[in-house]
């Protein structure tokens, strides 16, 4: 569905992102929830709206708000129902003397780092996982801010990486931080091992437990890899980008047997 499209200015998306979600249809179940997240979505993109951006920042954080915005539209379409639990409550902050939810936190969040991220790849992904969020009862708000910070933090390629690793679960990538750097033929693809084996380091994936076979350098895609994969829909990765990756991971992986 293309319910909402990329607008130029920020004043222009305020006036246009909320009837994307209000006034999309006349079910009922649509409007409630649309006037759940209209708010949110109004404030943040009236707060960037506020600061001094370039033209490509704008276009980052409107291009953000749009997909956010069609996620959430097309997961009610798809009769997805928005968590019911404090995620949409807004409580008073204090410290900036401003009301805000857990839901207004995150999608704040995404928004800046759409706005800061260079590669524009990952602005989708960042883009579905707030949306999708919004939906996700079993992920709470300190869990989520981890996850989003996380997804800020990895390359695009590190993201089609995750998603291979998903599709395989098990890769010896333990393998090539052993043994990558003893083989002169394999330095052109220092980078690409550095991304696989950085992916530990956010708990995206962990060591196998020894056994049938599977040997200690061996390693599978976490929980918390699983769920980052589904909620950021990196199913959605082009194939063409997966394709290439994969030529190159199994490349490496025969090299060093």
């Amino acid at each position: 569905m293309n319910s909402t499209k990329i607008i130029d200015t920020a004043s222009a998306a305020v006036a246009n992102l909320i009837p994307a979600i209000t006034g999309l249809t006349g079910n009922i179940a649509i409007a409630s929830a649309g006037a759940i997240v209209a708010p949110i979505i109004q404030s943040g993109v009236s707060e960037i709206a506020h600061q001094i951006l370039g033209n490509l920042q704008r276009k980052k954080v409107l291009a953000s708000a749009n997909i956010t915005c069609e996620t959430i539209v097309q997961n009610l379409d798809k009769g997805k129902q928005l968590r019911t639990d404090d995620f949409f409550k807004f409580h008073h902050n204090p410290i900036v003397e401003e009301n805000e939810s857990p839901a207004s936190k995150l999608f704040d969040g995404s928004l800046l780092k759409a706005k800061e991220e260079y590669d524009s790849k990952k602005i989708p992904f960042i883009s579905f996982f707030t949306a999708n969020i919004f939906f996700a009862p079993n992920i709470n708000e300190s869990k989520a801010i981890v996850m989003l910070e996380i997804l800020g933090k990895l390359t695009y390629r590190q993201l089609c990486g995750l998603y291979i690793f998903y599709k395989r679960n098990i890769m010896p990538v333990g393998r090539w931080e052993i043994r990558l750097k003893e083989t002169p033929a394999l330095q052109d693809y220092y980078d690409i091992a550095y991304e696989f084996l950085s992916l530990k380091d956010s708990l995206l994936i962990v060591q196998n437990i020894p056994g049938q076979g599977i040997g200690i350098s061996d390693y599978r895609i976490s929980a918390l890899g699983k769920e980052l994969v589904v909620t950021a829909n990196l199913s959605s990765i082009p194939q063409e980008d997966l394709f290439c990756l994969e030529n190159k991971v199994n490349y490496i992986t025969s090299a060093l047997r």
